[in-house]
């Protein structure tokens, strides 16, 4: 081959070129042909040596057969239940017996309202209330110079109480005009200037019924008037009684947000309570909310704890950042809720029950681009693309595998397609 070369370029190149340049590019002719056939031997050697290698794998039998299905979500602990508590009237707070995560039992105070003008609006609608009856029995059993007595006394209590009324009512008048008090004392305390006015209107009308005598349209009048006055007892005994606020069952402060002191309108959150229960929130996919519905079980993990719950809400509209809809798990086995604050992350795993499938450890499974694993045929590896479908855990259901296929589950990262194996 050389010598054919040589001539060849004897014959093109003119005789005084050819003396001079015919042994350098000879030379250089040489050294390719020389390089071309090493590194061609070199190749087909290292080809042979990678054949010829042999890699340790450890493989697992593939098995179709039922497995549980579950999806796999990030949740926070707290939710719905979560409660604002607050007061229905308007009153300064006086107590606060409570501080932020303390766990307090069913029928402890939380709280105090000043109670001193609800005191007075419950006497308010009892005196009201008495003069209904008195006014109603008069009516139906006639009229008696006691009874009349009684009557008159009622009158002047029910005055009594409208003057008081009035009075303050004018003193508050200029505090708010000054800025000492809010807007709202004030119209509350218009209300009860108009309840005992409409008190004092009662009595009134019942004197003068006792002492000119009742028709059956005055009867059923005054059975009407003590039934309103009644219901408006019972309504200012509720606002008393509703001043003192107690937890309604065993749970923890989430945070206090009143003060001892300072004006609280009402409704507004003078406490945050939950219960000891604990609630899981996740937010679903839009495939997998159709998926799943309330009563479906679950299984968190908070830390090191697990429990067993079920979904109790899932809310229909979809959240306006995050495109996923909110679904509330609820605890069924006991988790130690004192440990764990609102807003803590937990791993949710849904049960969507049983399917007949080929299932794999997820940590076979590599990717180029495309999910594919290494499965064992003739004592070499062979790369198979796979589709993966639901986990469970730390496995995976897939679709491009078959029964008996041995699939490769450690050693995998080092090999490609055709390397022989040694399954250990």
């Amino acid at each position: 081959m050389p010598n054919k070369v040589l001539n060849v370029i004897r014959e093109k190149v003119p005789n005084d070129v050819s003396r001079k340049k015919v042994p350098i590019i000879c030379l250089v002719v040489v050294v390719i042909i020389a390089l071309t056939a090493y590194f061609t031997a070199f190749s087909k050697s290292k080809e042979k040596e990678t054949t010829a290698r042999s890699y340790p794998v450890k493989t697992a039998e593939i098995k179709s057969g039922s497995f549980p299905m579950t999806l796999q979500y990030e949740g926070l602990t707290g939710g719905s239940e979560v409660r604002k508590l607050s007061f229905k009237s308007s009153a300064k707070i006086s107590k606060i017996y409570v501080s932020k995560g303390q766990h307090v039992k069913k029928g402890e105070k939380l709280a105090d309202l000043d109670k001193t003008d609800l005191n007075f609006a419950v006497q308010a609608a009892k005196s009201q209330m008495d003069t209904a009856s008195a006014q109603y029995s008069k009516a139906v059993n006639g009229a008696q110079q006691e009874d009349i007595n009684k009557a008159q006394i009622a009158v002047q209590n029910a005055q009594d109480n409208n003057n008081y009324y009035k009075d303050l009512y004018d003193k508050y008048i200029k505090l708010n005009q000054s800025g000492a008090i809010s807007n709202q004392q004030l119209n509350d305390t218009k209300l009860q200037v108009d309840s005992t006015q409409n008190a004092l209107n009662s009595a009134q009308q019942s004197l003068q019924q006792l002492q000119n005598g009742s028709r059956q349209e005055d009867k059923q009048a005054a059975l009407d008037q003590l039934n309103t006055a009644k219901a408006d007892y019972d309504s200012k005994q509720s606002l008393l009684n509703d001043a003192t606020m107690t937890a309604d069952m065993d749970g923890y402060v989430v945070d206090v947000l009143g003060k001892e002191g300072e004006m609280q309108q009402a409704g507004g959150p003078v406490i945050l309570f939950r219960s000891e229960n604990q609630v899981i929130t996740v937010g679903l996919s839009q495939d997998d909310v159709k998926k799943v519905k309330v009563g479906t079980k679950a299984q968190v993990n908070i830390g090191d704890d697990k429990a067993q719950g079920e979904i109790i809400n899932i809310v229909q509209m979809a959240d306006s950042k995050s495109g996923t809809y909110s679904a509330e798990i609820k605890l069924s086995t006991a988790i130690d809720a004192s440990k764990y604050y609102v807003g803590e992350t937990s791993t949710v795993y849904i049960d969507m029950g049983q399917t007949n499938s080929i299932s794999i450890p997820i940590s076979s499974v590599l990717n180029d681009g495309e999910d594919y694993v290494y499965v064992v045929e003739n004592g070499h590896a062979v790369k198979k693309n796979i589709t993966l479908g639901d986990t469970d855990e730390d496995k995976v259901s897939v679709d491009g595998l078959k029964d008996g296929d041995e699939l490769i589950v450690q050693g995998m990262k080092n090999l490609k397609s055709g390397y022989k194996v040694t399954v250990k």
